[in-house]
């Protein structure tokens, strides 16, 4: 009777380890496709409408020199960028990177900020939105090996070239981090708008914002899928460390409103950068609001002319 008692006791201890695997399993799941599946993103939004274009911006980009471009990433994906060249004869170059959960074209007013400073363009959908293949997006990182690949196309093309970088918070964070590797010396500056410091940094309070609960305890399970899926592991990811090896000379800026991506992270990455910085804080704006102003062009302008003449044309 002892025994069969005890065998029960098991069973059901063993039933309870697996409903409890289950479990964790589950919500690891949840939350690896809540962080990284571009098409169940939080912040999905519809490019046209998440920054309407005014009159003159619209008949801008009517009227501009476009075309659509492609390119094969390292993992075999077809990745697409917009491509605006109103300056035939100008080697200036903005490579403009959008922010989660949108495409390229969300960033035409960024764009005619930069065409109207006579700089050519070139957009990149990035990994899993608009144009571009990609079921996942993975934070900044395997977009920064795609940036490193838009980057080494245009010079191809544009030997010449004197680019800057500029990146809203996706963008930003695969800005950061391509500024960590091997950057060709036709890249002259970097502007980042927004960025998390860090890529588990990010997921945890991403997970504690929107889904009200500690994230730290699943994160070990959303590791363990990164790595079978992704190829990576999410604490191998260091932006830190890719700050430490930045040579390229780097603006940073961020709302201090945010309440997406906390403004601490901005200061995080300051302080980690070891190229050249120059830091850009907007007190009134909040997530994706801060090239609404004249001033933060002012400080995006005048932090980009120091490393790229303005007077071109």
């Amino acid at each position: 009777m002892a025994k069969k008692k005890k065998h029960t006791l098991l069973k059901v201890a063993s039933a309870a380890t697996v409903t409890a695997a289950a479990a964790y399993s589950g919500a690891s799941y949840l939350v690896f496709r809540y962080a990284f599946d571009a098409a169940n993103s939080p912040y999905l939004n519809d490019a046209e409408d998440s920054h309407p274009l005014d009159e003159e911006k619209a008949a801008w980009f009517e009227h501009s020199d476009k075309e659509d471009e492609f390119i094969d990433s390292f993992d075999g994906l077809k990745l697409h960028a917009l491509k605006v060249r109103n300056h035939p004869d100008g080697k200036k170059w903005a490579i403009v990177l959008h922010g989660i959960g949108t495409q390229a074209r969300a960033m035409l007013p960024v764009l005619w900020e930069f065409d109207h400073r006579g700089f050519n363009l070139l957009a990149p959908d990035l990994r899993g939105f608009g144009m571009s293949e990609g079921k996942y997006s993975t934070l900044g990182w395997l977009e920064h090996y795609d940036l490193i690949n838009w980057i080494n196309q245009l010079i191809s093309e544009v030997p010449d070239a004197e680019i800057v970088l500029y990146g809203l918070n996706l963008g930003a964070a695969a800005v950061i981090n391509a500024a960590g590797d091997y950057i060709p010396p036709q890249v002259k500056c970097a502007v980042e708008d927004g960025s998390w410091s860090g890529m588990e940094d990010v997921i945890l309070h991403m997970i504690r914002m929107d889904l009200n609960v500690d994230g730290r305890l699943v994160l070990p399970g959303v590791d363990l899928l990164a790595k079978n899926i992704l190829h990576f592991a999410v604490r191998d990811i260091d932006m830190h460390r890719q700050l430490k090896q930045a040579s390229v000379p780097m603006l940073f800026t961020h709302g201090e409103k945010d309440p997406t991506v906390p403004a601490s992270m901005l200061f995080d990455c300051y302080y980690a950068c070891a190229s050249e910085k120059d830091l850009y804080v907007d007190n009134a704006a909040g997530f994706n609001e801060t090239e609404r102003t004249p001033e933060y062009w002012n400080a995006v302008f005048g932090f980009t002319g120091k490393y790229i003449s303005e007077s071109e044309d």
